[in-house]
């Protein structure tokens, strides 16, 4: 309501005051002069003042008013770098290069990389710019990151255009006998789903977004014109080597997949089974294995 907006603005203001009292002080105010003030300011009921005695608040409250719009502003500047940061580490951390290799890389040290990792220390665009360059990603591509990092944060608002076509990842991985997936990228919170099949998930996955942005617009939330109309498509990421097979063993054999990877086919029914946990490299082999297997089977179609 209204009135708990004003007394929200009032009580801050207050809060500002007491830190700056000696701002105001020259004007030979109290304190209940300049509550009276702000009430005034906020709206919520003005109370006679004379007319110097209003100005000469307004004057030496504009700094303070300033400074407190200022401190808003910078808490979610803050709140971005940090996040910024974070997303920075973690994609350093997928190329799998320690801070001291990646400053190398840079030609910087160490300290700068884990302050701006932190969020303590800005980064400009320049080196920026190096980051995604070390990372391997156009200027571009890291921004886009950025974006839609942020904007699933709710520190942005969402992003205008797909500019890059990106599909929205998908996280799947295989919990209590059954199919798990989680939605972090786009769009604000983050989404779960669960299911018996891979084909059960996709349908869940899809449907539930979906329904979640046609509540956003009802809501009356800001929906970019390529979520609103769906011109988005999703890409499924495997977190596990159990989940990956379960999901095509349908379609594609075992012995099969042994062909193609090299990995003993004993190996891989205890992956499919969840009895062994695959590195990350033999996960990238049977995912690696299981997509040339697909452009062959979709090229023998056409």
């Amino acid at each position: 309501s209204t009135g708990s907006a004003e007394n929200f603005l009032f009580l801050h203001f207050m809060k500002v005051f007491k830190l700056h009292r000696e701002t105001i002080h020259p004007c030979g105010l109290n304190i209940l002069d300049i509550q009276v003030a702000i009430r005034a300011i906020c709206g919520s009921g003005f109370t006679e003042i004379k007319i110097y005695q209003f100005s000469h608040i307004l004057r030496g409250f504009g700094n303070i008013f300033i400074t407190f719009v200022s401190d808003m502003s910078d808490t979610l500047n803050n709140k971005r770098w940090e996040q910024i940061g974070f997303l920075l580490q973690h994609e350093r951390n997928c190329q799998k290069l320690g801070q001291d290799v990646f400053a190398r890389k840079m030609d910087t040290r160490q300290e700068s990389i884990s302050r701006i990792e932190a969020g303590t220390r800005r980064i400009d665009i320049l080196e920026l710019i190096e980051y995604a360059e070390v990372l391997g990603f156009s200027i571009t591509e890291i921004a886009w990151k950025i974006e839609t990092y942020l904007s699933a944060l709710r520190l942005l608002p969402l992003p205008k255009m797909n500019v890059l076509d990106k599909k929205i990842r998908v996280e799947v991985s295989w919990h209590e006998n059954s199919f798990s997936a989680s939605v972090a990228d786009f769009l604000p919170g983050t989404f779960e789903f669960t299911a018996d099949t891979f084909a059960e998930l996709q349908i869940e996955v899809e449907e539930g977004i979906d329904s979640h942005i046609k509540g956003m617009a009802a809501n009356g939330d800001k929906v970019p014109w390529w979520l609103a109309k769906k011109k988005y498509e999703f890409e499924y990421k495997f977190l596990d080597a159990t989940s990956l097979l379960k999901a095509y063993s349908t379609y594609i054999s075992l012995a099969v997949i042994n062909r193609v990877t090299g990995i003993n086919q004993n190996l891989l029914s205890q992956y499919a089974n969840g009895l062994k946990k695959a590195r990350p490299n033999q996960l990238k082999r049977i995912a690696d294995a299981i997509q040339k297997i697909g452009k062959e089977l979709t090229a023998v179609v056409q």
